[in-house]
């Protein structure tokens, strides 16, 4: 007991880091391991459990003694299928001036700890945002360096422009790394602008660097590489997902990523640049639900409308009416395009076999001359 006052009482560090923690025992003691190693010690660590079934929380509890009373294990009470809950916990129980996230089957380079204080102390950041990471397929040992970042990369500390519309455009230029990982995060920034991640299975870090992205005043780009970041076959975001499901979740983000917006002045004035984000995140996902719909099962049009209304009640329809409008206008159109595009390529086969004849015919003729 006595060794918990002590812990408790004990000041913070200058970073926290946020492990949310499921079923990982294959890879939990890397994580931690590369914790032991950093170069600066100057952090906590706060591994949230969403209730593992296997034998991750017990391989956690012994690094306790080797964090010196940093290390923090809280247990969720009820599974809550999706990594956004564990973080917004660690949030509320972090004291320290700065945090960052490192999910519990990735790992830290020796120095990341130490690079990220120094950049965000001598720069007064809100955020520290690297674009690109370490990657490897799990099992195996290559490791390049990677980003699904694709433009504004920096080679040096660069302050970002504080002009919103300008940050928007570059988001849908995939020109932020959206990940709650990568990045340093002054924790007084977060709870001022209330940014926290919606309780959905998938895209909770898009929302979440989206808001750090509009609010932060001082965003601050480096071109430091410390994450690794592990490919794995069985992760949630490579599970084949019910597209149904998925539009349920996209109406969720829509929402969480609306009721943000209606706090911000800036989106009250130009809501053009609102709606320029929803339409850049909803456009990403209907080349997902195309694929399924047109391609995987050929479903005509009709057959698409009956799904929807038996996959939702009426309520949940009624929600869905806007994407649906969205979803079929925009797919009537690349399938007309398609469709003309199919068309001119078999005029122009068509058009080539003709030309192929006469030149054959012409060759004969030349050489019965």
């Amino acid at each position: 007991m006595a060794k918990q006052k002590e812990t408790a009482n004990r000041t913070p560090s200058t970073v926290t880091v946020i492990i949310p923690m499921y079923n990982a025992e294959k890879y939990i003691e890397q994580c931690l391991n590369s914790l032991v190693a950093q170069t600066s010690q100057d952090f906590d660590v706060i591994v949230v459990d969403d209730c593992s079934t296997d034998n991750s929380v017990n391989l956690v509890r012994n690094f306790i003694p080797q964090f010196d009373g940093r290390l923090r294990l809280k247990s969720l009470s009820k599974n809550s299928g999706n990594s956004g809950v564990p973080k917004n916990t660690a949030i509320q129980m972090a004291r320290s001036k700065y945090l960052t996230f490192l999910d519990s089957d990735d790992y830290f380079g020796a120095t990341a700890i130490e690079e990220l204080i120094k950049i965000a102390e001598m720069t007064d950041a809100d955020i520290v945002h690297a674009s690109h990471y370490f990657s490897f397929k799990d099992g195996q040992n290559n490791i390049s360096t990677s980003t699904f970042q694709q433009k504004y990369f920096v080679d040096r500390p660069v302050l970002e422009s504080p002009d919103i519309g300008e940050r928007v455009k570059k988001f849908t230029e995939r020109g932020f790394l959206w990940w709650g990982c990568n990045k340093l995060i002054r924790r007084e920034f977060l709870l001022e602008n209330k940014i926290n991640f919606p309780p959905v299975s998938v895209w909770e870090d898009l929302v979440f660097a989206f808001m750090c992205v509009i609010c932060a005043k001082n965003y601050v780009r480096v071109p430091n590489v410390f994450y690794f970041y592990r490919l794995r076959d069985d992760s949630l975001s490579h599970r084949p997902n019910d597209p149904f499901n998925m539009i349920q979740t996209l109406m969720k983000v829509i929402k969480a990523l609306d009721d943000f917006m209606d706090r911000i002045e800036f989106f009250k004035q130009n809501p053009q640049f609102r709606y320029m984000f929803f339409d850049w995140h909803i456009q990403a996902r209907l080349n997902i639900l195309c694929k399924f719909f047109y391609v995987d099962n050929n479903f005509q049009p009709f057959l698409i409308d009956k799904l929807f209304r038996q996959k939702f009640s009426s309520a949940n329809l009624q929600e869905c009416l806007g994407f649906m409008s969205y979803f079929y206008t925009a797919t009537t159109y690349q399938r007309f395009l398609l469709s003309k595009m199919s068309g001119e390529n078999t005029a122009l086969k068509k058009k080539i076999s003709e030309l192929e004849m006469d030149l054959a015919k012409y060759k004969v003729n030349s050489f019965v001359k």
